[in-house]
């Protein structure tokens, strides 16, 4: 079976290798989340309830009695305006500072040492429509990066954390897929990996230096180092909603 990543073991069970392979990706759609026009989007679900009962006889003739019918009932199901979106996104920046926690509780915990913080740079924006654009590109890349890593992982600990964090991270896109009226999944029933590479250069654009960390870009070989890869992007996930979301929604 191929994996993203390909990992292998001698004999006392480390990990040998882990190297990314190629695999077919929408990387260009992607990438144009922040040249498309986005609106805001608002779902009404309407819940009908109809219900109806059947004929009742008398004597020798059968007469149908059908029973009234109840009154279908609608609940509106609202999205709110992306400038009234404060608690969910005040959440969202919860979350990725309480990832970037996590995972170097766990390098810690495991013996390895948790990368620096790396320097940041165009992750400041100066109005929420360009902050949501850009947010959507992290979250999405964000669950193609978890989901090309998680079976990679050998410890079944780490696993089942990084599944865990996985899933949060396609909470937070879905929730912004929809906000901007974009499909809750551009791929479909079937969610896609991102390769290694692609990861690096989505996010390259808004690192300006590693701080000693080690490169994003090289051989992933164990449990350490791709704890270290994710923790990375949540590293530039945090940064960017704490340095716009108390600032834009204030």
């Amino acid at each position: 079976m191929t994996d993203q990543f390909q990992s292998s073991q001698d004999n006392d069970g480390e990990n040998a290798s882990i190297k990314p392979s190629s695999l077919l990706t929408d990387a260009a759609s992607r990438r144009t989340f922040l040249r498309r026009t986005v609106v805001s989007a608002a779902v009404v679900a309407p819940l009908g309830l109809l219900a109806a009962c059947g004929g009742a006889t008398t004597g020798s003739t059968s007469t149908p009695t059908t029973a009234p019918t109840a009154t279908a009932t609608t609940a509106a199901l609202s999205i709110p305006a992306l400038s009234n979106s404060k608690v969910a996104f005040t959440e969202i920046m919860n979350d990725e500072t309480a990832h970037v926690s996590f995972l170097q509780a766990a390098l810690t915990k495991a013996g390895a040492t948790p990368r620096p913080k790396p320097t940041f740079k165009g992750i400041k924006q100066t109005d929420i429509m360009a902050f949501a654009n850009l947010a959507q590109v992290f979250e999405n890349v964000g669950v193609g990066a978890y989901l090309v890593a998680a079976p990679a992982i050998v410890s079944k600990a780490y696993l089942a954390a990084a599944g865990s964090i996985l899933t949060i991270e396609a909470r937070h896109a879905g929730f912004l897929d929809v906000l901007l009226g974009k499909p809750i999944s551009a791929n479909g029933a079937f969610d896609k990996p991102l390769t290694q590479a692609e990861i690096v250069q989505d996010v390259s654009p808004f690192i300006v230096s590693l701080n000693g960390g080690s490169d994003p870009s090289g051989a992933l070989k164990n449990d350490a180092d791709i704890l270290n890869f994710a923790l990375l992007l949540e590293f530039l996930e945090a940064e960017f909603y704490t340095s716009n979301v108390p600032t834009l929604f204030p």
